[in-house]
């Protein structure tokens, strides 16, 4: 058919056929420009987005959102009209027409792989049951009904909704004329723990721990509940507990002395042998130097290092007392002046005995008749101990960190709130989470509280109480994944790791199926992982994440299930034959 004649067919069935007319209209170039003007702006949009906050809002407002769904579809009616505009079809068209409907089954892919596959990940450990739920990115929330007890999950993701005074988000309690009002986010929620008198109670204290040259301060509230010794770290620096009474202390290596000089050589004085601590006075008498017997130095100010415990690998180091001007008199240390002439002081370092690694600093307290009773342990010595009550301080030997006994009650509890800490640098993230309160027709503005992700909050109106919960999606799969064995070699002569190899096993319970898989670098394991189940995609994939370093029977794997992939791997495929085919196979000329 010749241009000439196909022009006439189109001219002549588009005034005949309101159908013919409407294809016609739907197959238009100028549609198609509209549509993919709109989705390349959108796309562009969209990674700013993600560029500028993160991929959730990019999923939220623009590739997840009705909209831009609608807008995909109406794209591949576009380009099947557009197709259909070229019937009856010629050889010239074959090319034209793969590659079209290759576009329309890789968008179908897409959407099918968007809406019903998930990335997710599991965490497994060696000695503990199967699991078959996966953690997927998806924020949801939890509403317990208080008329069945049943648990009600909605999706709701407050960090893209972000819920205000303004535009608030309001959920339906199921089964109750009650509502749950969001009304308030923040992406930096910090828990705040206040020790309460409670009745009936267990002893507790709250202790303030201040370091000035830091400028940081920490509350930590212990509680000794039934008698049971309660542990809390402190930044990783040492540990704090409560226990019923203080432990005894094993006994410390012999006491060494040394009388260090700003201007002249220490004179030492061991009972046992020298601990090869060495401790070193500015000339000026402003400043200490402590060298541990495995080398490491730190530089303390006299004033800060007076009369506190310096804590060393091994050792204690305390500078006891300080004379400007040194001279002996009558058989005693005396200072001639106040000026810096011949600096002195005198040194006790207390050795600790036991494996360096042993003697983590801890701070040990008890209940006492007017107080608490402290103990401050390297490993299992003390070095410090005494009483305090409410309001006295005292310090801990950790660089210059002094504690505080800010309230101490025989009988407390610990109440725990979540409240919005500073804002974050960009790039970081913290406990993200939405400020809610619940609603009834009786009580419409009850107390307003903050809803952390990984948390279960109760909510109440004086009346009513619901229980909430918001954190990430569990989504269960339809069989079980167990760690049989989890290995990481090392490169040869070097603790760096050269892989990572998960041993699975995957256990289907319907059918009793077993299978056995290995995860490693750049190589996942998959269940079912027929040839079937893997060229369709109706298949889970487990590739190695994250590990634990300090716990070798741990790992993370990120799950990958997508159903779209079939359809997009034929569409793409379509598209690079349906190209080839419209630019390098030409029809035969039919006079030839």
């Amino acid at each position: 058919m010749t241009a000439v004649e196909r022009k006439r067919l189109v001219e002549e069935r588009k005034r005949n056929s309101p159908l013919w007319r409407v294809v016609h209209w739907l197959g238009s170039l100028q549609l198609a420009l509209v549509l993919l003007a709109t989705i390349a702006v959108a796309c562009a949009i969209a990674t700013v987005a993600e560029s500028e906050f993160n991929s959730k809002i990019a999923q939220a407002y623009i590739y997840k959102a009705p909209w831009f769904i609608v807008w995909l579809a109406v794209l591949c009616i576009n380009l099947f009209a557009v197709t259909l505009t070229r019937w009856p079809w010629e050889k010239k068209h074959t090319g034209f027409i793969i590659t079209h409907y290759g576009i329309i089954t890789l968008l179908i892919g897409a959407m099918v792989g968007l809406h019903t596959g998930f990335e997710g990940n599991v965490t497994l450990h060696k000695d503990k049951p199967p699991v078959r739920k996966i953690t997927v990115n998806r924020s949801i929330i939890q509403v317990e009904s208080p008329n069945d007890s049943a648990l009600y999950v909605m999706p709701f993701d407050a960090s893209t909704a972000l819920p205000s005074e303004k535009r608030p988000r309001t959920f339906a309690v199921p089964h109750t004329d009650l509502e749950i009002i969001a009304d308030g986010f923040s992406d930096n929620l910090a828990k705040e723990e206040r020790l309460v008198p409670a009745e009936p109670g267990f002893p507790g204290a709250m202790l303030r721990f201040n370091s000035a040259r830091m400028g940081q301060e920490s509350k930590i509230p212990l509680l000794l509940e039934n008698g049971t010794a309660q542990e809390r770290d402190f930044f990783g620096l040492a540990t704090v507990s409560i226990e019923p009474s203080l432990p005894e202390s094993a006994e410390a290596g012999k006491t060494e002395t040394q009388m260090v000089f700003g201007r002249f050589a220490p004179v030492t004085h061991a009972d046992g042998g020298a601990s090869g601590v060495t401790v070193a006075l500015s000339p000026d008498g402003e400043r200490f130097t402590v060298t541990a017997a495995e080398g490491t130095s730190a530089t303390y100010s006299r004033k800060e290092a007076l009369g506190k415990p310096i804590p060393v690998p091994g050792a204690m180091v305390t500078i006891e007392e300080y004379w400007p001007d040194f001279e002996m008199a009558e058989g005693k240390p005396i200072s001639k002046s106040g000026q810096p002439n011949n600096p002195a002081a005198l040194v006790r370092i207390q050795p600790l005995g036991g494996e360096p690694s042993d003697n983590k600093p801890n701070l040990v307290i008890a209940p006492a008749p007017e107080g608490l009773r402290y103990q401050l342990r390297r490993g299992k010595t003390a070095y410090a101990s005494g009483e305090a009550k409410p309001g006295d301080s005292f310090s801990t030997g950790w660089a210059d960190w002094t504690v505080q006994v800010e309230s101490f009650f025989p009988k407390a509890s610990i109440a725990t709130t979540m409240k919005p800490g500073p804002p974050l640098p960009k790039g970081e993230q913290g406990i993200q989470g939405f400020r809610a309160r619940l609603s009834s027709p009786e009580r419409p503005d009850a107390e307003k509280r903050w809803v952390a992700s990984g948390d279960i909050t109760t909510l109440t109106d004086g009346l009513n109480v619901v229980r909430i919960g918001y954190g990430l999606e569990l989504r269960p799969v339809p069989f079980t994944i167990r760690l049989v064995d989890f290995e990481v070699p090392r490169y040869e002569g070097t603790e760096t790791p050269s892989n990572y190899i998960a041993t699975v096993e995957f256990r289907d319970p319907a059918t009793g199926e077993t299978k056995t898989g290995t995860a490693k670098m750049n190589h996942p394991a998959s269940f079912p992982g027929t040839l079937l189940s893997n060229f369709t995609g109706i298949n889970y994939k487990f590739s190695q994440a994250e590990w634990n370093p300090r716990d070798l029977g741990e790992t993370t794997l990120q799950v990958l299930y997508d159903p779209g992939w079939l359809l997009k791997w034929v569409g793409s495929l379509a598209i690079c034959v349906g190209i080839a085919t419209m630019f390098y196979i030409k029809p035969r000329s039919s006079n030839a």
